[in-house]
């Protein structure tokens, strides 16, 4: 993946670039799924839902404050749904994120097999959110995923004796990833990848540069 001073990676649907005048100019945020965790001094990660919530919140306002001062489009919060919505909105964020694996494997054109990808981009997940342009008004939907090991203060306090020893521990990750798939037809049309062993997303300023980030990579004038 990425190191912090690369740029994020990115692909994009060859027919947006083919034509930029038809870039999403109303796009719905999907809530944001980043996993948090912490790691233990051994290395064991644990799930924390406080953390998680506060990731989440950062994610949420800063892809709708980046996306209006960069003039990417127009970011509106998802609807209120209900709960046979829900399942299904839960259900394509789970496709999504299979597809947004494929297309960082294939997607990029990065590997001589599998460079036609890069022009044959036939990544999608289907019709199944329509109805969120239905109810919104907008062209598009932004999916946002990712995860965030964070170590423990026993597990900086082992990677500083580790050091000593001439060891060296990984003290974590965070690894995120968004995505804009059209609302009618449920193609992906970009999606861009990023990740840190330095950025922590239960903080703002964090957040705001790995948002930057990916942002960057979104295709067109600004």
């Amino acid at each position: 993946m990425a190191s912090p001073a690369q740029a994020a990676m990115s692909a994009v649907n060859p027919a947006l670039l083919q034509n930029l005048d038809t870039r999403p100019k109303k796009v719905v945020l999907l809530p944001p799924q980043m996993f948090v965790f912490e790691l233990s001094a051994g290395g064991v990660p644990t799930r924390m839902a406080d953390w998680e919530a506060e990731a989440r919140d950062n994610i949420r306002a800063t892809a709708v404050r980046l996306a209006r001062d960069d003039g990417l489009f127009e970011l509106i919060p998802a609807p209120a749904l209900a709960a046979a919505e829900l399942d299904h909105l839960d259900a394509h964020i789970g496709l999504y994120d299979r597809v947004a694996q494929s297309v960082f494997v294939y997607g990029r054109g990065e590997q001589a097999a599998w460079a036609h990808k890069k022009h044959e981009f036939d990544y999608t997940v289907g019709p199944g959110l329509a109805f969120l342009r239905e109810q919104t008004g907008a062209d598009a939907a932004l999916i946002v995923l990712g995860s965030d090991f964070i170590s423990s203060g026993g597990r900086r306090a082992a990677f500083i004796a580790g050091l000593a020893l001439g060891i060296v521990m990984p003290l974590g990750q965070a690894f995120i990833t968004a995505g804009v798939v059209d609302l009618k037809t449920g193609d992906v049309q970009w999606m861009s990848f990023d990740s840190s062993s330095s950025k922590d997303t239960r903080k703002p300023a964090d957040v705001d540069a790995l948002m930057r980030d990916l942002y960057q990579t979104w295709p067109g004038p600004r």
